[in-house]
C-alpha cells in the first residue's frame, strides 16, 4: 500500500505502528488471530481473509515471529507470548521450548498463506 495519498494523521499512525518492536508486534499477532481461535484451521481461515486483501501486515508479522525467533529472549518469554497472549494449550510441553515450536508452526502458516495469496494476484 502506498500510503503518500494518505492524511499525514494516518500516516503517522502506519509509520508507529511499523516501528514497534517484534515482541509486540507477535503479542498482538497472537491476541489477535490466535487468542480465541478453535485451532489451526480457524487461524490459517482468518489469516486468508486477512491475505485475500492485504499481504503487507501478515509479511510484518511474519517478519515479526521470525525476529523473535531467531533472537535469544528472556526465560518465560515465547511461554508468556503463546500461554498469556495466544491462549494456546502448551500442557504437552509448557515451556520456552514448546512456545518456540509452536511460534514457529504458526510462522510457517503465515508464509504459506501469504505465498499462496501473492501467487494468486500474480505477485513475485
Amino acid at each position: 500500500m502506498d500510503p503518500t495519498g494518505l492524511p499525514e494523521p494516518i500516516r503517522a499512525r502506519m509509520e508507529q505502528l511499523a516501528a514497534r518492536p517484534p515482541i509486540d508486534k507477535v503479542r498482538d499477532f497472537l491476541s489477535g488471530y490466535v487468542a480465541d481461535a478453535g485451532g489451526l484451521s480457524e487461524i490459517r481461515s482468518d489469516l486468508q481473509r486477512v491475505a485475500s486483501f492485504n499481504t503487507a501486515t501478515l509479511r510484518a508479522d511474519l517478519e515479526a515471529l521470525e525476529s523473535i525467533l531467531s533472537e535469544p529472549q528472556a526465560p518465560g518469554t515465547l511461554l508468556h507470548l503463546v500461554a498469556g497472549h495466544g491462549g494456546w494449550d502448551l500442557d504437552d510441553n509448557p515451556t520456552d521450548a514448546g512456545a518456540g515450536v509452536v511460534l514457529g508452526e504458526l510462522a510457517e502458516l503465515v508464509r504459506a498463506v501469504v505465498e499462496q495469496a501473492e501467487q494468486g494476484r500474480g505477485a513475485p
